[in-house]
Order: C-alpha cells, then structure tokens, then sequence
C-alpha cells in the first residue's frame, strides 16, 4: 500500500462537498417570535455553561423554551429541534438541506472522509459500496465469530473477583469488529487505540465549537495532544492495512477486502479513513452502550434476574452452540428491551449537528441558511408524552409490543436517520445481544453507577469497576 498522501488532522474540507454558507452572527440576528430563547447579550456566559455539560444544557433549553429555541454560541445562532417531527424532517425528509455541522467538523481531524464523516456527493456513492457486508445474509457468520470471541474473553473473568467494565467492553469489541470486518487480531492494537482514542474522543468535544479550530497549530499542549493522538490513530489504520495486504489475504469476504480490491477506484487515504471510522463507530459505541446497560442491570436487580431467566432458557445457550442471528433476535425480548432502554437514556451518539445551507421550513419554523442546527437523541429520547418517567430506566416499556409502533418518526433515533443512518445497526445489535446474554448466563456484575462523560460519544466516566461473581 503506498504511503496516505495526507494527515485527517490537517486536511482541509473536500471542496466537492456543498459550500458551508457564512454563519448567521449575535450582532446581525432580528430575532423570531417562533424560535424563543435567552437573551442574546448573554451568550458569552451560556457558551461556558454549554461546555461544561451540553446535554444537560440542550434539555434545560428545551424544558425552558420549548422543542424548538435558540441561543449563542460563540456568538453565532444556534438552533435546537427537538420535536420527533422535526428531527424526522432535518434527518430524514429535508436532510439534503443541510451539511454536518461544528461536531463532525472536529471528528474529520481524526477519521478524514470516512463514512461518518463525508458528505454529498461523496457519501452514497461510498455507503452503497460499503453496504455488502453488513446485509442479512453475513450477518450468521459474524455472530459465529462473536460468540467465539465472547466466550474467550469472559472466560478470563472466571479467576476475578473484579473487573474494569468500561475497558473490558473497549477491548472485547473492538476485537470482534477487528476479526469481522478487517480479518485481523486486534490485541497488539487494543491499548494504543484506547489511549489514542481517549485523547481524541475528549478533544473532539471540547473543541467543538467555531473558533477553536484557530489553536489547531498553536502548540498548546491541549491541541497538541489532539493532533498526536489522531496522528497515532492514523498510523494503527495504516498498519492494519498494510499487515492484511502482506498477509495476502485481500479477498472481499469482509469489509477491509472489499475496500482492498477496488484500490484501482478509490484512494488509499479513503481505505484508511473507513478504517479509522469503524475504529471508532464499530467498537467505541458498542462498548459504551454495554458499560451502560450492565450498569443500569446492576442497579435494577429483577430486571437482571429477567435477563439471566432469559438466557437460561435460550436452547442455543442450553446446547452450548452458536446461534444464527434469527435464534439469537427471537431468544433475546429482554435482552433486546434492555439495550433500547439503555440506548434511549444514554444514546451512544447524543447530539447531531447540522448547518442549513439554504433557507427552509422545519416543523412550522422559518431556519435561516446559515444557522446551526442542533437534533439531539438525548433530549428528543427523553420526552415525555412519548416516553413517561423519563428519566427512569424502565425496559419493560418495550416489551409492550404496541409501544415501538406508537411512536411517531423521528421520536426514537439511536442509530440515526435517513442516508445517515447507522450501517451497522444490525452488526452492533447482534453483538450487544450475545454479549447481554452470555455475561448473564455465567456471570453477575455489580457495581456503583457511573457519572456521564459525554464527549462525541456518550461515555461513562473513569473504568466502571465491577464486582464478578461467577453462576
């Protein structure tokens, strides 16, 4: 493979991508009676208090001013729509409206033009040419390799007394994406790409809104570290890359050989950047929802009691056998209703910037081309005429088999929206679930509630540290 011909850290923006219009500023916004909001003038100090937690920050807005506000930030407008409607229209029905906005801007500076990353008109050319793997008809043979994987890497557990959730999670699924979509052994990788990948997802966040870019190059240690560590990131990519090819296993019989034969049509940068961005979509997410969901199990103790019934029960579990992906879905209600909860109170990705490129209507709100536009899981999951007790972890809503079907577009979007929509929903949902149901077959975790570390995911604070205790 030759040498990626430039850093994610420092490229610039595609110029195939639409144009990003200028930004509407404080000095120049009239104000609209339809899209109420704090006083302007108080910007400066509401941009401090966005940094310091912006989820809590985005549902204050929202209980204060409604589903649709505005405010400043870095004096520039900034729209929240947290109405399903009008999270279905900028995701879904008006999506080609918009570009991704400040969030995604800084997450370029770690996985380039990836999938997650992209925009039109390069995305669905790509997404159509990464969809093969993930259709159904793999989807038996991933969950072979994930029960194998599953049942290694727990096993370890029997002679502890004591476990680090969080990094066990990092480390389990970031093998299985490893071995599913790239062919490869993760485990050489694993601690350079948690402490890379702690730097970048913290700075991702942190320096996300307009202006902060100007001390990418300053030499401030804290931008610094950014670049270092996505620099780091880049070369473990590369080093995958490079490791398949020697091993001359380039073969389309999974995701990196894919990518691998169409090297005669696409850049080695863009295979790099697919990479890096399953680095961090196919195993940080995944990891976070099950640090999450074996937390919550932890303090809810007959709701774990279900879960454990349930794969008591499951005949694949009995037989000591490999599931297909159908056995595995109907052998896991609980498990499934655990993981929707868990992803509706602390949805993997929180937050879905956006800039309207062009002047457009969104659920009866005239939004201004140019203004940032802010749909977030985390609020819109935590309504309550969808979703009563909101802030209560309650699985068993989704074991109602109304209670999906009621809700409107828009109002339940873990995994995104539109063309935008997770590719690997299918992949992560498998995995989760074996995970769920193999750990509470031979294993019961306890331990204290974590704190909240939102940065571009959702992240638990610290290494969650659990108690095991063997069934």
């Amino acid at each position: 493979m030759s040498i990626a011909t430039s850093k994610p850290y420092s490229a610039p923006r595609p110029n195939e991508y639409t144009p990003i219009p200028a930004p509407i500023l404080r000095k120049s916004w009239l104000g609209d009676p339809n899209i109420p909001g704090p006083n302007p003038i108080f910007s400066d100090l509401l941009t401090a208090t966005f940094m310091i937690d912006t989820p809590k920050f985005l549902l204050k807005m929202q209980h204060k001013y409604g589903d649709t506000c505005s405010f400043f930030l870095s004096r520039r407008l900034f729209i929240g729509l947290f109405s399903p409607n009008a999270v279905h229209q900028v995701t879904v029905a008006q999506q080609h409206k918009f570009v991704k906005g400040v969030g995604f801007a800084r997450m370029r500076k770690v996985l380039g033009e990836g999938l997650l990353t992209n925009e039109e008109p390069i995305h669905l050319a790509h997404r159509r040419m990464m969809q093969p793997p993930f259709h159904h008809g793999n989807l038996d043979g991933y969950v072979a390799i994930m029960y194998n994987l599953v049942n290694e890497h727990t096993n370890k557990w029997r002679d502890k007394s004591s476990i680090e959730l969080a990094p066990e999670m990092m480390a389990l699924t970031l093998e299985i994406v490893s071995r599913c979509l790239f062919g490869l052994d993760s485990a050489q990788y694993t601690k350079a790409i948690a402490d890379s990948m702690e730097v970048a997802i913290d700075r991702i966040e942190r320096t996300m809104l307009p202006g902060l870019d100007r001390f990418d190059k300053s030499g401030i240690k804290y931008f610094k570290e950014f670049e270092v560590a996505s620099d780091r990131l880049v070369d473990i990519a590369e080093a995958i890359i490079n490791k398949r090819i020697e091993g001359g296993q380039t073969k389309d019989d999974d995701l990196l050989g894919i990518l691998l034969q169409m090297r005669d049509q696409i850049s080695t940068d863009h295979i790099r950047d697919e990479v890096l961005t399953l680095i961090l979509s196919g195993h940080e997410t995944t990891a976070n929802v099950m640090s999450w969901a074996f937390s919550y199990l932890s303090k809810n103790p007959e709701v774990r009691k279900q879960l454990e019934d349930e794969a008591e029960g499951a005949a694949w579990i009995k037989e000591n056998r490999i599931p297909t992906y159908q056995e595995l879905e109907d052998s896991s209600k609980v498990a499934s209703a655990i993981l929707q909860e868990t992803m509706r109170l602390a949805p993997p990705v929180w937050v879905a910037p956006r800039i309207a490129t062009t002047d457009c209507e969104i659920d009866g709100v005239k939004i201004p081309k140019g203004a940032h536009v802010l749909v977030s899981q985390y609020v819109t999951h935590r309504n309550p005429r969808y979703f009563p007790e909101p802030e209560k972890w309650q699985p068993e809503r989704w074991l109602d088999v109304g209670f999906e079907k009621s809700l409107p577009n828009g109002s339940y979007f873990p995994f995104g929206g539109g063309s935008r929509k997770c590719l690997g929903e299918y992949f992560a949902i498998a995995e989760a679930r074996l995970i769920l149901l193999m750990v509470a077959k031979n294993f019961r975790l306890s331990g204290d509630f974590p704190k909240a570390q939102p940065r571009a995911t959702y992240r638990p604070k610290g290494e969650v540290k659990n108690k095991v205790e063997v069934r």
